[in-house]
Protein backbone atom coordinates (compact mmCIF):
# COMPACT_ATOMS: atom_id res chain seq x y z
CA UNK A 1 0.00 0.00 0.00
CA UNK A 2 1.14 2.83 -1.23
CA UNK A 3 1.76 6.52 1.46
CA UNK A 4 -1.19 7.88 0.13
CA UNK A 5 -3.55 5.04 0.27
CA UNK A 6 -2.39 5.03 3.89
CA UNK A 7 -3.47 8.64 4.29
CA UNK A 8 -6.75 7.90 2.73
CA UNK A 9 -7.55 5.38 4.30
CA UNK A 10 -6.62 6.97 7.71
CA UNK A 11 -8.66 9.74 7.20
CA UNK A 12 -11.37 7.73 6.25
CA UNK A 13 -11.46 6.22 9.24
CA UNK A 14 -11.03 9.66 11.23
CA UNK A 15 -14.18 10.88 9.74
CA UNK A 16 -15.91 7.59 10.75
CA UNK A 17 -14.74 7.89 14.53
CA UNK A 18 -14.26 10.66 16.24
CA UNK A 19 -13.60 8.98 19.58
CA UNK A 20 -10.47 7.44 17.54
CA UNK A 21 -9.03 11.15 16.37
CA UNK A 22 -9.51 11.94 20.13
CA UNK A 23 -7.13 9.56 21.47
CA UNK A 24 -4.88 10.87 19.20
CA UNK A 25 -4.45 13.95 20.94
CA UNK A 26 -2.06 14.55 23.79
CA UNK A 27 -3.47 13.51 27.01
CA UNK A 28 -2.99 16.95 28.53
CA UNK A 29 -4.55 18.70 25.11
CA UNK A 30 -7.60 16.37 25.75
CA UNK A 31 -8.06 16.83 29.64
CA UNK A 32 -8.11 21.24 28.37
CA UNK A 33 -10.68 20.71 26.04
CA UNK A 34 -12.55 18.45 27.81
CA UNK A 35 -12.24 20.80 30.84
CA UNK A 36 -13.58 23.68 28.21
CA UNK A 37 -16.08 22.09 26.76
CA UNK A 38 -17.68 21.04 30.21
CA UNK A 39 -17.23 24.47 31.54
CA UNK A 40 -19.26 26.15 28.63
CA UNK A 41 -22.02 23.15 28.77
CA UNK A 42 -22.27 24.61 32.58
CA UNK A 43 -23.68 28.11 31.42
CA UNK A 44 -27.27 28.97 31.04
CA UNK A 45 -26.83 30.93 28.43
CA UNK A 46 -24.72 28.45 26.14
CA UNK A 47 -27.06 25.41 26.72
CA UNK A 48 -29.96 28.18 25.36
CA UNK A 49 -27.91 28.59 22.25
CA UNK A 50 -27.67 25.00 21.65
CA UNK A 51 -31.06 24.12 22.17
CA UNK A 52 -31.98 26.34 19.84
CA UNK A 53 -30.20 24.61 16.79
CA UNK A 54 -30.74 21.42 18.52
CA UNK A 55 -33.79 20.42 16.03
CA UNK A 56 -35.22 17.00 15.44
CA UNK A 57 -34.69 15.79 11.73
CA UNK A 58 -38.42 15.13 11.32
CA UNK A 59 -39.53 18.97 12.59
CA UNK A 60 -37.93 21.53 10.53
CA UNK A 61 -37.90 24.91 11.71
CA UNK A 62 -40.17 26.79 8.92
CA UNK A 63 -42.57 23.61 10.06
CA UNK A 64 -43.12 24.72 13.68
CA UNK A 65 -46.69 26.65 13.57
CA UNK A 66 -47.93 26.29 17.26
CA UNK A 67 -46.16 26.86 20.27
CA UNK A 68 -46.18 23.37 22.57
CA UNK A 69 -45.89 25.67 25.77
CA UNK A 70 -49.49 26.93 26.86
CA UNK A 71 -48.55 30.21 28.10
CA UNK A 72 -46.28 31.10 24.68
CA UNK A 73 -49.28 29.62 22.36
CA UNK A 74 -51.75 31.83 24.60
CA UNK A 75 -49.62 34.74 23.88
CA UNK A 76 -49.27 33.88 20.25
CA UNK A 77 -53.20 34.04 19.42
CA UNK A 78 -53.14 37.41 21.21
CA UNK A 79 -50.23 39.07 19.48
CA UNK A 80 -51.72 37.53 16.11
CA UNK A 81 -55.15 39.48 17.30
CA UNK A 82 -52.94 42.70 17.81
CA UNK A 83 -51.09 42.73 14.31
CA UNK A 84 -50.97 46.41 12.71
CA UNK A 85 -53.08 47.90 15.75
CA UNK A 86 -51.04 50.60 18.52
CA UNK A 87 -50.65 48.07 21.27
CA UNK A 88 -48.74 50.66 23.67
CA UNK A 89 -48.39 54.35 24.12
CA UNK A 90 -46.23 55.89 26.88
CA UNK A 91 -45.68 58.65 28.78
CA UNK A 92 -44.27 61.86 27.65
CA UNK A 93 -40.54 62.10 28.87
CA UNK A 94 -38.12 65.03 28.64
CA UNK A 95 -34.51 64.81 27.05
CA UNK A 96 -33.03 66.99 29.09
CA UNK A 97 -29.22 68.35 28.21
CA UNK A 98 -27.65 66.43 31.18
CA UNK A 99 -29.05 63.30 29.87
CA UNK A 100 -27.38 63.82 26.22
CA UNK A 101 -23.74 64.83 28.18
CA UNK A 102 -24.07 61.46 30.23
CA UNK A 103 -24.70 59.64 27.30
CA UNK A 104 -22.11 61.55 25.29
CA UNK A 105 -19.40 60.78 28.21
CA UNK A 106 -19.90 57.47 28.16
CA UNK A 107 -19.54 56.71 24.27
CA UNK A 108 -17.02 59.96 23.72
CA UNK A 109 -19.42 61.41 21.15
CA UNK A 110 -18.80 65.25 22.71
CA UNK A 111 -19.73 66.63 18.95
CA UNK A 112 -21.01 69.92 19.76
CA UNK A 113 -24.14 69.86 18.36
CA UNK A 114 -24.76 67.55 21.36
CA UNK A 115 -23.27 69.10 24.00
CA UNK A 116 -22.51 72.84 23.18
CA UNK A 117 -25.86 74.85 24.00
CA UNK A 118 -24.34 78.08 23.53
CA UNK A 119 -22.44 77.05 20.36
CA UNK A 120 -25.60 75.35 19.22
CA UNK A 121 -27.42 78.58 19.44
CA UNK A 122 -25.23 80.62 17.20
CA UNK A 123 -23.94 78.19 14.88
CA UNK A 124 -26.59 75.33 15.02
CA UNK A 125 -29.67 75.28 12.28
CA UNK A 126 -31.42 73.98 14.61
CA UNK A 127 -30.61 76.62 17.58
CA UNK A 128 -30.05 74.25 20.52
CA UNK A 129 -28.26 70.92 21.51
CA UNK A 130 -30.27 67.78 19.99
CA UNK A 131 -29.47 64.28 21.32
CA UNK A 132 -27.36 61.65 19.80
CA UNK A 133 -29.42 59.55 17.38
CA UNK A 134 -28.46 56.49 19.14
CA UNK A 135 -29.47 57.99 22.58
CA UNK A 136 -33.14 58.04 21.44
CA UNK A 137 -32.70 54.74 20.20
CA UNK A 138 -31.38 53.65 23.09
CA UNK A 139 -34.43 55.03 25.27
CA UNK A 140 -36.60 52.97 23.34
CA UNK A 141 -37.14 50.23 26.53
CA UNK A 142 -37.49 52.75 28.52
CA UNK A 143 -40.34 54.88 26.56
CA UNK A 144 -42.10 51.41 25.50
CA UNK A 145 -41.89 50.63 29.56
CA UNK A 146 -40.05 47.01 29.01
CA UNK A 147 -37.67 47.62 32.05
CA UNK A 148 -40.43 47.92 34.62
CA UNK A 149 -40.12 44.44 36.71
CA UNK A 150 -43.60 44.68 38.06
CA UNK A 151 -45.67 45.59 34.63
CA UNK A 152 -43.45 43.30 32.18
CA UNK A 153 -44.50 43.59 28.40
CA UNK A 154 -44.91 40.13 27.98
CA UNK A 155 -45.83 38.34 31.22
CA UNK A 156 -45.45 34.54 31.63
CA UNK A 157 -42.24 34.76 29.83
CA UNK A 158 -39.01 33.57 31.70
CA UNK A 159 -36.91 35.77 29.69
CA UNK A 160 -37.05 38.41 26.97
CA UNK A 161 -33.62 38.76 24.89
CA UNK A 162 -32.94 41.34 22.57
CA UNK A 163 -32.15 40.03 19.26
CA UNK A 164 -31.40 43.45 17.28
CA UNK A 165 -33.12 45.75 14.81
CA UNK A 166 -34.16 45.19 11.47
CA UNK A 167 -33.94 48.84 10.27
CA UNK A 168 -34.08 52.21 12.01
CA UNK A 169 -34.72 55.82 11.02
CA UNK A 170 -34.32 59.18 12.85
CA UNK A 171 -36.33 61.74 10.47
CA UNK A 172 -36.17 64.77 12.65
CA UNK A 173 -33.68 65.84 14.74
CA UNK A 174 -34.51 65.86 18.73
CA UNK A 175 -33.62 69.30 20.96
CA UNK A 176 -32.41 69.22 24.27
CA UNK A 177 -35.28 70.01 26.65
CA UNK A 178 -38.05 68.50 24.05
CA UNK A 179 -41.09 65.89 25.72
CA UNK A 180 -41.31 62.43 23.61
CA UNK A 181 -43.17 59.16 23.69
CA UNK A 182 -43.22 56.19 22.26
CA UNK A 183 -46.04 53.99 20.64
CA UNK A 184 -45.89 50.27 19.92
CA UNK A 185 -47.29 48.16 16.94
CA UNK A 186 -46.67 44.46 16.76
CA UNK A 187 -46.02 43.37 12.90
CA UNK A 188 -44.94 40.16 12.74
CA UNK A 189 -45.42 36.91 15.57
CA UNK A 190 -42.91 33.37 14.73
CA UNK A 191 -42.30 30.50 17.02
CA UNK A 192 -39.27 29.37 17.17
CA UNK A 193 -37.65 26.85 20.32
CA UNK A 194 -38.70 27.36 23.31
CA UNK A 195 -40.68 30.66 22.65
CA UNK A 196 -41.38 33.28 20.12
CA UNK A 197 -39.94 35.81 17.93
CA UNK A 198 -41.70 39.01 18.37
CA UNK A 199 -40.83 41.89 15.66
CA UNK A 200 -42.26 45.44 16.76
CA UNK A 201 -42.26 49.19 15.17
CA UNK A 202 -41.34 51.22 17.66
CA UNK A 203 -42.23 54.82 16.71
CA UNK A 204 -40.80 58.17 19.16
CA UNK A 205 -42.60 61.25 18.81
CA UNK A 206 -41.85 64.73 19.27
CA UNK A 207 -44.56 66.98 21.25
CA UNK A 208 -45.80 69.78 19.13
CA UNK A 209 -44.02 67.72 16.29
CA UNK A 210 -45.19 66.40 12.90
CA UNK A 211 -42.25 64.21 12.26
CA UNK A 212 -41.05 61.45 14.87
CA UNK A 213 -37.67 61.77 16.02
CA UNK A 214 -37.35 57.69 15.42
CA UNK A 215 -38.62 54.78 13.82
CA UNK A 216 -36.96 51.16 14.54
CA UNK A 217 -37.89 48.02 13.73
CA UNK A 218 -36.92 45.43 16.83
CA UNK A 219 -36.91 41.68 17.24
CA UNK A 220 -37.20 40.41 20.67
CA UNK A 221 -37.26 36.39 21.82
CA UNK A 222 -39.38 35.35 23.99
CA UNK A 223 -38.49 32.87 26.53
CA UNK A 224 -40.83 30.50 27.93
Amino acid sequence: MSVIDLIKEKKERLSQNQAEFRELIAPQWREYWNELWQSARNHEWVNWVLDQDRKPVDTPQDSLTECDNPRAEAMRQTLLSQLGDVVYEGQWLTLEQDRINAFAEVTEDQQWIHTDPARAEQESPFRATIAHGFLTLSMIPKLTNSVDPSNPPYPGAKMVVNLGLNKVRFPYPLKAGSRVRATKKIVAVEVVRRGLEVTEEVTVNIEHTRRPACVAETVVRLVY
